[in-house]
């Protein structure tokens, strides 16, 4: 640690990482809050360092964003789990960790022929936590899948898109980042009962289960109501609430059924003060009358209305006079604008470096919390593999 650093909540604890997708975003989470995390990964690296999006560099070599953004403040120990020697200095690594995170898939501990009870017998205190598709026990314990198929299997696929197509999945590897999520928080929750007990435990966790669990209140709305809900796309479901254009972007308000009626009544007495032609009918009677809000010709008019009132106004001015209104108005911010936001500034959240293999300055999200006596940090940028074989040689340990 940094002369007149802090310690950091995890300072000691040591974490071994065989993840092979983005679930790696568990043992990201742990390094930030300060665990030695090593990623054992095979001599030919691991498959997060192939994982896109890539950019291919002046030399040939490939480099992966992804493998830069889950594997920040890691160490990297090549090990042949193939060859007997690898096998063993697996097992020492286990024998000496408090922490091992596995997405087994063919690898893992099986791969190093060593399971739960085999370790626990050196390592009582050991934590495992088991990353799967569907969780290890089930008719589809052993079924392999991709994001895509995980949200398919959770339900959130279902309610994704618009209500005459297709569904669509959200952007990104988000139910195996969200299994990551949750097995860190399981592995801390472990932690805190080893404390009490000395004893650790096999936590199995499901992608699929993960998913399910961010249903919200989908599943209760059918067990009481047997009532589906569908998809909506971004459609306004009544007069007052949705996405609009204005003339720099996109912005989301909430000023309906689902917000509160004296939110309404601001937002059409802030449209009708304007020069927008048509605005004042805003105020007539049948506007309160929530059954013609939600109507197809109240959420068409609406529509028409507020949509020219927006595209002659920047979404900065409408969130500014919005808020001032306590309307629940908000801009859709591009990667760009996030990049540039002065709340995520002021908080530095953002967190620039230079990047060795790009030679170039990049920009890391920096954690979504802050904690008063024992910060979390970024512990510095993603391994080259092998990059701390020497430091984690047998030889090395024992000095």
């Amino acid at each position: 640690m940094a002369a007149g650093r802090t310690p950091a909540a995890l300072a000691g604890l040591r974490v071994l990482d065989l993840s092979t997708n983005h679930a790696a975003y568990a043992g990201r989470l742990l390094a930030d809050l300060g665990a030695d995390v090593t990623r054992a990964e095979p001599p030919s690296g691991s498959p997060v360092r192939r994982l896109e999006p890539l950019q291919q560099l002046p030399d040939g070599e490939v480099f992966s964003f992804a493998h830069a953004f889950l594997d920040a403040g890691k160490r990297s120990l090549a090990l042949d789990l193939t060859s007997a020697d690898g096998r063993a200095r697996f097992a020492e690594l286990a024998a000496g960790s408090d922490v091992i995170i596995e997405t087994p898939d063919g690898g893992g501990l099986a791969a190093a022929d060593l399971g739960f009870n085999t370790i626990r017998q050196r390592n009582p205190g050991l934590i495992v936590v088991s990353i799967t598709p569907f969780g290890l026990e089930g008719p589809y314990a052993h079924h392999r899948a991709t994001d895509l198929t995980v949200l398919a299997a959770g339900g959130l696929l279902a309610l994704g898109g618009y209500r005459d197509t297709e569904p669509l999945a959200i952007h990104g590897e988000q139910a195996l980042l969200a299994a990551g999520i949750f097995g860190a928080v399981a592995a801390l929750a472990a932690l805190y009962e080893r404390t009490q007990t000395g004893k650790g435990q096999w936590i199995d966790v499901s992608a699929q289960e993960c998913v399910a669990f961010a249903l919200e209140d989908a599943i209760a709305e059918w067990s009481i109501h047997r009532n589906v809900r569908r998809r909506h796309g971004d459609g306004a479901r009544e007069a007052g609430t949705g996405v609009y254009p204005c003339r720099d972007g996109y912005i989301s308000v909430v000023a309906g059924r689902l917000g509160t009626a004296r939110a309404f009544v601001a937002l059409t007495e802030w449209v009708a003060e304007s020069e927008t032609p048509g605005a004042a009918a805003l105020l007539e009677p049948q506007w309160r009358d929530f059954k013609f809000r939600q109507s197809p010709e109240g959420i068409a008019r609406f529509a028409d209305i507020f949509g020219a009132f927006c595209r002659t106004r920047g979404k900065q001015l409408l969130y500014r006079e919005g808020q001032a209104r306590q309307i629940a108005l908000a801009p859709v911010n591009s990667i760009a604008d996030v990049l540039q936001d002065p709340q995520l500034a002021a908080n530095g959240y953002f967190q620039r470096e230079l990047d060795a293999t790009l030679q170039r300055e990049i920009a890391f999200p920096g954690p979504p919390y802050r904690l008063a006596r024992t910060p979390a940090r970024r512990q510095g940028p993603a391994p080259r593999l092998g990059e701390h074989d020497a430091a984690l040689s047998p030889a090395a340990a024992e000095g």
